[in-house]
């Protein structure tokens, strides 16, 4: 029994799942923040005890002294560089999470983009998934924590002497200034480049998608003829991009080397007219280093700042135009079955109406057979109805929940689909057979046999050459009746509320669509509903309980007489 889709039982877990993230990286922000604060503290201390070096034993003389302030600058070094070590060490394996998390959200808004016909733009998120974590999986992470060293290090210029805390201020202002020029010159060339590139590798992509039709018509030479221009445009605005950061970054090292100089020359002329210690001329030119080191490496590494935040600009957008709204809660207790309420469906350019205003319900047990002619929209309905095509108006619930926000959609809820789905094409995934048949979980390989032995494919599978370890998908050898079999296996797989089928005759022999029909049957009396579309209308009389038949103007009738008659 499944919850009511006020309270679907796939969004208490995945609200928790979330919370839980949260907390968890507010804790570990927390200890970042706390362990930086930690290793500034030690970083600090390190120039004032140069300082007392340097004005107290040099006047003094004392070895004593210099061997306790020598101990002390040396287990504070050491205490900073392991402070600096454990907030590494936590910030790699943080941002390491987030990245695999943002990666999973990426496949599953390329999935989402692929099922809607967006295929190009699904192998762009995957590499912009890779650019942010690849950014934020460097020293990005802790640089931006390091910048709490510049008000803290100018802070004690300014103890030491005003003139010391200006100079540095001045110093990490140009640097500033220097990091807002490389946005603004190289903003736009990184955005191009970057969309450029993309453009490049999707058309590319697309076009020897069918290498066998290249192959054969010779038309690689003509595809890299054209291909050839859009990289090296691409290449080029990527290297003007480069340039102009570059030409940036030698400029803010002149400023470092210059400030650091400017330190020196300032200090000698507080000593020189007694306003400052010689000691503080060392520790003065120490802390403008730590003040502008972050701000430094962040305008070193601009060009990479550049191109993740075009990337995650990209990568959000993706991911929110994919996004499935949650489903509203009903004011009803939920109807158990199939219920496809006023579901309009148009063809993807949006031209013309392939279903309009579908409104059936359908009780547990019911085997639904949907039938018309080719093009009128048999296979789109399935992925309608299944959630993995947007309808232009209307949705669908099974048994309360919409079926696009059922299990797994989101790739954190863990519990499996109440749905079995066999596509046209088969489309087996690389992997063994049994995992195929299970859907890749851990589930026992009893379970996905006796699937195999409900359809009729245990025998066939069992004459492969390694059985259920044979390999599958596109790279394997199975023949289409073989993979057709699996994928039916696949199908029905577990314990579906519905199974949806999609011309699933195609490729198999008398004997085989014989076992297929009796497991239909078989399912039928057990209370599940099954959706199937044909071409063979005939062959399922006694078996099909209701049609639907489609016509090319989006118009749609019922037929429960269930007599298996062609249109």
């Amino acid at each position: 029994m499944r919850i009511s889709p006020a309270a679907p039982a796939w969004a208490k877990p995945r609200r928790l799942l979330q919370s839980r993230h949260a907390i968890r990286g507010m804790g570990v922000l927390l200890l970042c923040i706390l362990l930086s604060v930690g290793a500034l503290g030690a970083m600090l201390a390190a120039p004032l005890l140069t300082m007392h070096v340097f004005d107290g034993v040099l006047q003094s003389r004392n070895g004593d002294t210099l061997l306790a302030l020598g101990v002390a600058y040396a287990l504070i070094v050491l205490l900073g560089g392991g402070l600096r070590y454990l907030r590494s060490a936590l910030v790699s394996a943080a941002t390491s999470a987030a990245g695999r998390r943002l990666q999973f959200q990426a496949l599953g808004a390329s999935v989402k983009g692929a099922l809607a016909g967006d295929r190009t733009r699904g192998l762009a998120a995957l590499r912009d998934a890779g650019e942010v974590q690849r950014l934020f999986g460097g020293a990005v992470a802790s640089d931006l924590l390091d910048l709490m060293m510049v008000p803290a290090a100018t802070w004690l210029l300014f103890v030491l002497h005003p003139y010391y805390g200006w100079l540095a201020i001045a110093g990490c202002v140009a640097l500033g200034a220097l990091g807002a020029l490389a946005d603004l010159t190289t903003r736009d060339l990184v955005r191009a480049a970057s969309h450029q590139q993309a453009r490049t590798v999707a058309a590319l992509s697309g076009r020897l998608r069918s290498r066998d039709v290249v192959d054969g018509l010779g038309m690689l030479p003509a595809i890299l003829r054209r291909w050839r221009p859009e990289a090296e445009q691409a290449i080029e605005l990527g290297d003007a991009a480069h340039r102009r950061a570059r030409a940036i970054q030698e400029i803010a090292t002149f400023v470092s080397l210059t400030l650091q100089m400017a330190m020196i020359c300032v200090g000698i002329w507080l000593v020189t007219y007694h306003r400052a210690s010689p000691g503080s001329i060392l520790a003065s030119t120490m802390l403008a280093g730590m003040a502008a080191s972050p701000v430094s490496r962040i305008v070193a590494t601009w060009r990479d700042w550049s191109y993740g935040v075009v990337a995650w600009r990209r990568l959000s957008a993706f991911i929110r135009a994919t996004d499935t709204p949650a489903p509203s809660p009903s004011p009803t207790p939920p109807v158990p079955g199939l219920q496809v309420e006023h579901l309009s469906l148009r063809t993807p350019d949006g031209l013309r109406t392939l279903v309009q205003d579908l409104d059936v319900t359908l009780a547990p047990g019911e085997v639904v057979g949907i039938r018309g002619p080719n093009g009128v929209g048999k296979s789109s309905l399935l992925r309608a109805i299944l959630g993995i095509a947007r309808p232009e108006a209307g949705c669908v619930r099974l048994d309360g929940e919409a079926t696009d926000a059922l299990p797994g959609r989101d790739g954190l809820t863990h519990r499996p689909s109440p749905i079995g789905y066999l596509p046209q094409g088969a489309q087996l995934l690389e992997g063994s057979v049994l995992d195929n048949i299970r859907r890749f979980s851990e589930t026992a390989a009893e379970d996905a046999v006796v699937a195999a032995r409900e359809v009729g494919a245990h025998d066939l599978i069992g004459r492969l050459t390694e059985g259920y370890a044979t390999a599958a998908g596109h790279s394997a050898g199975l023949s289409g009746g073989q993979k057709q079999m699996v994928a039916l296996a696949r199908a029905f797989f577990g314990s579906p509320a519905m199974i949806v089928l999609d011309e699933p005759e195609a490729g198999l022999d008398a004997h085989l669509v014989g076992e297929l029909r009796a497991a239909v049957a078989r399912r039928r009396e057990s209370g599940t509903i099954v959706l199937l579309v044909t071409h063979d209308p005939d062959s399922w009389h006694g078996i099909v309980t209701t049609w639907i038949d489609l016509s090319a103007d989006g118009a749609w009738r019922l037929d429960t007489n269930a007599k298996g008659t062609s249109l």
